[in-house]
């Protein structure tokens, strides 16, 4: 969809997708610390009769502003937050418009809001005639808590350090010589449940109780089996892409050597630049696959010892590209986030497996070639949901490039996308499943 020019557009062409702020009450994070305040940026495309009620309950951006904010990083003072809050805050109808079905997005480690339209992260798949038509459904993404992009972040003055931390103690005190890092120049511990309830937050202000299929790929994957567990009756369908139930090892270990790259960048913690572009040159090579980065980034035929091969230059690229848009508290935060997901451990006063909780239909997509979070873990993801009696496939997304296949290969994803949409609803907010026997589901493919 081409952007519209006229930014005081009426009603008529309230299509267009659109940023909003929503003020909501504090957020307690799971290892101790306070969000406040609890600031959260969103996108929504949906049919014209949702503007004025999106208006009635959020701040919503021009069109203009939300063509411009796409991947601009946003640091406030204390004072800019608090009259960003105040603005944000709306009392209107706190039902959405009947009877469109919502789905929710959740976007990846770096990503934005921007779900759809020029620029978006998803856009091949989403708009008018594609899999997530705006005219059939509406769409709504969250900035993730602990990025830079208009949630209450890191970036911004005044978010909370690791010293708030009070889950587990005081923060050691370190001797002269101790080379442990000071919490007071690290950003407070987050985890994808926090980020699941943050967005739980957004929903319930904006008056949605039911969402018809919540999807999102990566660390995005891993916050939709959270939200799916922390509110089961409100969620009929689900598709995690390129995750798991937990961070393996192997997942906590890149992000270590990626942390460290930032933590002994001598500008660390006012300008780690260098740092920062470091470890995205990390993740980078996790993001990708060994065939795919031959086949894009080939060895030169002639040879000299002085010039880059292509893959460096493709390297020291991702890394500038990285270090312009993203602040490297933020990458802290969400590293962290990444390392402390664990499905069983469910922060609410019943506790129990996470996955125990869980009511909706499943469609869990692992990519083949994926080094990052091998598909194993899907397919296992969808064996253990079968065993509970829930309607749980399992698809294979095939790529060359690896993990970083769920935002390349459109092809392949668009039937994904609306095989998942055709699932039958989960149980639903009146029952839980009886026994296997009580739900038919199909067999993987």
């Amino acid at each position: 969809m081409r952007p519209v020019r006229n930014p005081v557009e009426l009603p008529a062409r309230a299509e267009t997708p659109r940023v909003f702020d929503l003020s909501l009450p504090d957020l307690p994070l799971e290892a101790g610390a306070r969000v406040a305040p609890h600031l959260v940026r969103g996108w929504w495309w949906g049919p014209p009769e949702d503007l004025a009620w999106l208006r009635s309950r959020s701040r919503v951006h021009s069109e203009e502003a939300t063509r411009a904010g796409r991947l601009q990083v946003v640091r406030r003072s204390a004072s800019e937050l608090r009259d960003a809050a105040a603005d944000a805050r709306r009392d209107g109808p706190r039902r959405a418009p009947d009877p469109v079905p919502t789905v929710l997005l959740v976007h990846a480690l770096t990503g934005d809001m921007h779900a759809g339209g020029e620029g978006g992260w998803w856009e091949p798949v989403i708009g008018k005639g594609r899999p997530l038509d705006p005219s059939r459904v509406r769409l709504l993404c969250f900035n993730n808590q602990g990025s830079c992009y208009g949630t209450f972040g890191p970036a911004d003055e005044g978010f909370p350090l690791r010293t708030d931390d009070t889950r587990f103690g005081p923060s050691p005190v370190l001797a002269k010589g101790d080379l442990r890092l000071d919490e007071r120049s690290l950003p407070a511990t987050l985890t994808p449940w926090d980020q699941a309830r943050s967005i739980l937050a957004a929903l319930d202000a904006l008056g949605i109780e039911e969402v018809a299929l919540v999807t999102g790929g990566s660390l995005g994957g891993m916050v939709v089996l959270c939200l799916a567990a922390l509110a089961p009756e409100r969620f009929q369908r689900m598709v995690p892409i390129a995750t798991a139930e937990s961070a393996s090892a192997w997942v906590v270990g890149w992000n270590h050597v990626a942390r460290q790259a930032i933590l002994l960048d001598p500008e660390y913690p006012e300008s780690p630049r260098r740092g920062l572009e470091l470890a995205r040159q990390l993740a980078t090579l996790t993001y990708r696959a060994e065939a795919g980065l031959d086949a894009l980034q080939k060895r030169p035929q002639a040879w000299s010892s002085r010039a880059l091969y292509p893959v460096e230059s493709y390297l020291e690229h991702q890394g500038a590209k990285l270090e312009a848009r993203f602040d490297a508290r933020s990458y802290l935060a969400l590293l962290g986030a990444m390392d402390h997901h664990d499905l069983a451990r469910v922060p609410t006063p019943r506790g129990g497996p996470g996955l125990d909780r869980i009511r909706a239909s499943t469609l869990s997509i692992g990519i083949d070639r994926d080094q990052l979070f091998p598909p194993e873990h899907m397919v296992t993801l969808s064996r253990r949901l079968r065993a509970q009696g829930l309607h749980a496939e399992y698809a294979a997304l095939c790529s060359v490039h690896g993990h970083d296949g769920f935002l390349i290969e459109w092809d392949a994803l668009a039937p994904l996308l609306l095989r998942a949409l055709a699932l039958p609803p989960g149980v639903g907010r009146d029952a839980r499943p009886s026994s296997p026997a009580g739900v038919r589901a199909r067999k993987t493919s």
